[in-house]
């Protein structure tokens, strides 16, 4: 009875520090779309926005052995549109280990025997660990004729002080503004089937998301999307400004903003790199805090 209780009570705290409980999408009187927690009154037809807590889980790069006529094969799948670097132990390497660069969606063999393949583990992380970042300026990855608030900055004291975040950006958006591509490249994945969000740590994974490879090998994240909201599919080709999805406030998030962020692989690890946006006028800046920046 006493582990019920502490269940029941870790799932009200969950459930009363989440942004929102219910989302409506409906058109105002001018025919656009709008996007909001609170439930209009009058006529309109309204559209509520729920978690799909049915949808099949996301598939990710993996090693695996497959037995075919007594040939017995190590297996690794990468489904993504970019690269991965993959790092499996066991006894049958060389040093106990062998470490490998796979291409965008392939599947490749690491290891073939007439024996039974003995126990293994294995790690990976997205990206080329010798790609090398250029000296890009990034367009503002918010599609609006509004001014937005940049609510948090590189090694910002709430959620960037640790390497995967530490060269990002919070950008303070109405549910439903439009987010925009800030540079030309291929869409490795797309998440947008969670709606809730809040400053739990159970949140943390939950957050929606569109993943975008650059040129360079680098990839942008921009992280927090409205559920279902996704414009673009992965293998899609974008170019600066393209839609990508709305804005919302899923996973960890105290309210509606984008969190913009450059990535790369360091060699199995994910550090983000800094950046300068460009602005409508052409000027180069590093995003500050407090700082107001038009949209697109």
């Amino acid at each position: 009875m006493r582990f019920f209780k502490i269940g029941i009570l870790l799932l009200m705290s969950i459930y009363t520090s989440a942004y929102a409980g219910e989302l409506y999408k409906y058109k105002d009187d001018n025919g656009k779309w709008v996007f909001s927690d609170k439930k209009p009154v009058g006529t309109k037809e309204v559209d509520r926005l729920q978690y799909k807590g049915n949808k099949k889980a996301l598939p990710k790069p993996r090693v695996y052995i497959t037995n075919f006529e007594g040939q017995h094969s190590l297996v690794v799948h990468n489904p993504y549109y970019a690269p991965i670097e993959v790092e499996v132990h066991s006894s049958i390497f060389k040093d106990a280990s062998h470490k490998e660069i796979i291409s965008e969606s392939s599947t490749k063999i690491l290891y073939e025997s007439d024996n039974k393949i003995p126990r293994y583990r294995y790690k990976w992380r997205l990206g080329d660990p010798m790609a090398d970042e250029d000296d890009y300026l990034y367009t503002f990855p918010v599609s609006s004729k509004m001014s937005h608030k940049i609510t948090q900055s590189f090694n910002g004291r709430f959620s960037h002080s640790k390497r995967p975040s530490i060269y990002a950006v919070d950008i303070a958006t109405p549910v439903g503004t439009y987010i925009s591509a800030a540079r030309e490249g291929t869409v490795i994945w797309v998440k947008d089937d969670y709606y809730m969000g809040g400053k739990n740590k159970y949140f943390l994974d939950k957050a929606n998301y569109v993943k975008v490879l650059h040129q360079d090998g680098t990839y942008a994240v921009y992280a927090h999307i409205l559920l279902g909201s996704a414009l673009v599919n992965p293998g899609d080709k974008v170019v600066a400004g393209d839609r990508l999805a709305r804005a919302g406030s899923s996973g960890y998030s105290t309210g509606p903003h984008l969190h913009f962020v450059i990535r790369k692989n360091i060699g199995l690890k994910t550090a983000s790199i800094p950046f300068e946006f460009v602005n409508n006028e052409g000027q180069p800046f590093r995003p500050r805090k407090g700082m107001k920046v038009d949209g697109i």
